[in-house]
Formats: structure tokens, C-alpha cells, sequence
């Protein structure tokens, strides 16, 4: 039996050129996540065969996983789900430009270089109180801010995790412009 862990799958679709079946087809059973690209509350979806399913209740049910209700989790997760699967290109798009310009500043790279899903690693070659000083900076001159959180990889570096979605299309071109020139100007000078 062949499963695919799936938690990201639509958000990788639009790098493969593929749709969900064509990639699901070579599978027995996969696992999809309705809280990572989707955006809903909490919760997956495991498909299969239905013996392979009946048989995952069970151990569902042993290592307690089942829950009174999924209703509170299921209505959100079909509302977002309807409202951005098909924008999975789009952020995919958007990462690929977002990593360029974090690319193109100094002392900061990105983990993929050019990202294969709407998510990617920030990566900056100063430590975390330097590079939180700076993104403070610039988030109070331009508007534009960053992560809520850096975290730590040694005392000379640190980085975050970002996933693109409804709100980067938002930012104004003008703002990211003045918020990387800022970025970089300030990562050179640390």
C-alpha cells in the first residue's frame, strides 16, 4: 500500500502541472489538510479504499482521535476550501515573487531559493535581535511587516516560515518596493 501525506497538496498542484486526481491516482490512500493552505480551523481528510477507511476509524478511535462533533470544524473548512483552492496558482505565483525580492536584499536567502507551494523559509544571516531591530524599522516606516516571530538557528542567524495567501495581493506595489529597499539598505549596514 502507497500513501500520500498530502498536507500541502493543492498548494503544490500548480508546481507539478497537475491536477489533485492525476497526482492522487498513483496512491491508496491520502491525507489532506484543511488547515495548512486552506485556511480552515483544524482537521484532514484521509481517503482510500473502503476498507482501508473503515479500518483507520478504528485506530482513529484508539488513539483518540474522535471527537463529539466535527461540525464546528467542517463548516469552515468547506468555506475556505471553496474560496481558495483555485487560488493555489496564484500564491503559488506570488511566493515565487516574494522570494525573489527577499533574495535580492542583503544578508537573506530563502529555503527553497525559488519556492515549489505558496510556502517558503526566510532565512537571515544575523542574529535574531539584529534582524527583529530591523524588521521593526521597517515595518514602522513603511507599513509592511514581516513575521510576528523570528526563530533562532544560532546566535548569528535566524529565519521564519511564510505562506502566501489572500493578503499579500493586497500590499500595494509601492509599499513592498519601499519596504524591501529599506530591508536591504538596513540588513547591509547590520
Amino acid at each position: 500500500m502507497l500513501h500520500l501525506d498530502g498536507a500541502r497538496l493543492f498548494e503544490v498542484l500548480p508546481y507539478y502541472g497537475k491536477t489533485a486526481a492525476e497526482v492522487c491516482s498513483l496512491f491508496d490512500s491520502v491525507y489532506i489538510s484543511f488547515y495548512k493552505g486552506i485556511g480552515g480551523i483544524a482537521g484532514a481528510i484521509l481517503a482510500g479504499s473502503a476498507d482501508f477507511t473503515e479500518e483507520s476509524k478504528i485506530w482513529k478511535r484508539r488513539h483518540g482521535g474522535d471527537l463529539i462533533s466535527l461540525y464546528p470544524y467542517i463548516i469552515p473548512s468547506r468555506h475556505y476550501y471553496r474560496q481558495r483552492v483555485d487560488k493555489m496558482a496564484q500564491y503559488y505565483a506570488e511566493a515565487k515573487e516574494l522570494a525573489a525580492l527577499f533574495n535580492g536584499c542583503h544578508n537573506v536567502s530563502t529555503l527553497p531559493e525559488v519556492p515549489v507551494s505558496n510556502m517558503f523559509h526566510v532565512h537571515f544571516a544575523l542574529s535574531k535581535v539584529k534582524v527583529e531591530r530591523i524588521l521593526t524599522r521597517v515595518s514602522e516606516a513603511t507599513g509592511v511587516g514581516f513575521t510576528p516571530r523570528l526563530r533562532e538557528s544560532d546566535e548569528s542567524s535566524c529565519f521564519y516560515e511564510l505562506s502566501i495567501g489572500d493578503m499579500y495581493s493586497g500590499i500595494p506595489k509601492a509599499n513592498l518596493e519601499a519596504a524591501f529597499g529599506l530591508l536591504d539598505r538596513l540588513l547591509a549596514e547590520a
